[in-house]
């Protein structure tokens, strides 16, 4: 499996003004073409200096981005970042978030519920260290949609990420080849509208990507806003040295060095075409210089700086180092960071760490032993590392999966249920959500009593994404154009959940 990666090769420069170039190896996103770049930051090529018209293709590809219909935002943006944690597989909502102790057995489940720090707030037992830090983040349990096709991971994911209905997926709700053809995701309109500071990354996944049957990044990419606003990815195991070769120039090619060459490729392109060459410089290589010559971005990846305590507060685990990775990038101006759960969606659970929470079988055992267990350590201690930090308060944390687990145990929803397993429901379940300005310490909505249905405040996914922008001060009823010159909103429906601030 490869991933989208920053990939670092050889330069070759040459004395004639115009004859410099860069060779290197290919470079593959899921099915996407391959790439041929010295360096690149969510797919922009940074030093693309012998390929005159590489750049200019990617603005053109970029170019439906262009076409954005830009709002009077009627509020000012009450977060400055996005935390969002998927946790692909999704757990049980009923386990977890919304704990039922009056419903019968074969309903509640094994585990009992247990008081918060949060008034009224109760959580499953399995949650024992977020229970402390609930006066910091809110639980809506109303969350609900009505799934596309079968219930299946794939259309819920498209629809979780990108907050438009997935009308290229067949009726199986299976997902299917990421494309170019694809609407962006969430993390790409962030890049796109509320870009980081020069120096800064705009959108970065981390831990792992998307992954729902053979397809990898379902619904992660920028789609037809182009390869500029795709995420940075570093899927890297952190609890390892991380590799930063991408950031690093050749050898023997200086900083003062490469920027007398991009002076020089301005000046050329400038005498060429001005508007166009101008447009293209600023975009791209401003960007590029911006991230070799500030230290923020690199140094955000070092997780050796961090003190013993607090990667050991975190969990020396996958899930556990990416989310601390994902504080310091959003402390060096990182917009969008999405931390994904490590295993595939539709993995079988296996024991560890970093197994799947797609529990058809074996819920309880692998509820308590494996997945909570560490999903709490790591999950309470972002939430009070940014409380602490004084972050919380302009970071957006979101943790979510893209459905629930059906509420009685063992009664199959999609003919694959095992003993003791809950099956897919995306009719009913919660989300976390803390800081950038949402009320903390509060539960949003309500389900029915078997947590089957949303009893009131019902919240759709594309509610939840439309809040994500209402937070950060973009109007979600900007408009883009699509591969076929359509319009579209950013969010395909949906209104911002106000109650939440």
């Amino acid at each position: 499996m490869t991933h989208l990666r920053l990939v670092a090769t050889q330069l070759h420069w040459y004395d004639a003004p115009n004859m410099f170039s860069i060779h290197s190896s290919a470079g593959r996103l899921c099915d996407t073409p391959s790439r041929r770049e010295l360096l690149t930051v969510g797919g922009l090529s940074l030093f693309g200096f012998g390929l005159p018209t590489f750049l200019r293709q990617q603005a053109l590809q970029a170019a439906p981005s262009a076409n954005v219909t830009a709002r009077v935002v009627s509020r000012p943006a009450t977060a400055e970042a996005v935390i969002l944690v998927y946790l692909q597989g999704s757990p049980s909502h009923i386990d977890l978030w919304d704990p039922k102790p009056n419903a019968p057995a074969e309903i509640r489940g094994e585990f009992r519920p247990i008081a918060t720090r949060a008034p009224g707030m109760m959580l499953g037992e399995v949650l024992p260290m977020l229970a402390d830090q609930a006066q910091h983040f809110t639980l809506i349990r109303s969350m609900g949609v009505k799934p596309k096709g079968l219930r299946n991971h794939g259309s819920a994911i498209y629809m979780l990420m990108t907050g438009t209905d997935p009308g290229n997926f067949s009726v199986t709700g299976l997902a299917v080849p990421p494309s170019r053809d694809d609407l962006p995701s969430v993390g790409s309109i962030v890049a796109r509208q509320r870009p980081s500071v020069s120096g800064g990354l705009s959108y970065v996944a981390v831990c792992g990507p998307v992954k729902e049957g053979k397809e990898v990044g379902v619904g992660q990419s920028a789609g037809i806003l182009g390869p500029g606003f795709d995420p940075f990815t570093m899927y890297d195991d952190p609890t390892q040295p991380l590799k930063l070769d991408a950031f690093a120039l050749p050898g023997d090619v200086t900083l003062d060095r490469l920027l007398s060459r991009v002076d020089l490729r301005a000046r050329i392109d400038a005498q060429r075409d001005s508007a166009q060459a101008a447009a293209t410089f600023d975009t791209y290589y401003e960007r590029a210089l911006g991230l070799v010559q500030s230290h923020r971005a690199v140094q955000a990846f070092r997780l050796d700086a961090e003190s013993d305590a607090t990667r050991d507060r975190y969990g020396r685990t996958r899930f556990g180092q990416s989310c601390l990775l994902a504080r310091r990038l959003v402390e060096a101006g990182t917009r969008f960071v999405q931390v994904t759960w490590p295993a595939r969606s539709d993995d079988e659970p296996v024991p560890g760490p970093d197994g799947s929470w797609d529990t058809h079988r074996n819920n309880f055992p692998t509820l308590r032993e494996h997945r909570c267990p560490f999903f709490d350590r790591t999950m309470s201690a972002l939430i009070a590392d940014l409380a602490d930090r004084g972050m919380l308060e302009k970071t957006l944390v979101v943790a979510i999966g893209e459905f629930g687990r059906s509420p009685k145990i063992g009664v199959a929803t999609t003919d694959n249920v095992g003993p003791g397993g809950r099956d897919h429901w995306p009719e009913c379940y919660s989300c976390l959500i803390a800081g950038g300005g949402v009320r903390p310490g509060q539960v949003y909505g309500e389900s029915d009593r078997f947590a089957a249905w949303p009893k009131s405040n019902p919240v759709h996914p594309f509610d939840l994404i439309t809040t994500i922008y209402h937070a950060l001060g973009i109007d979600p009823a900007t408009e883009y154009h699509d591969s076929l010159n359509r319009p579209r909103r950013l969010v395909e429906q949906g209104q911002p959940v106000l109650g939440l601030f």
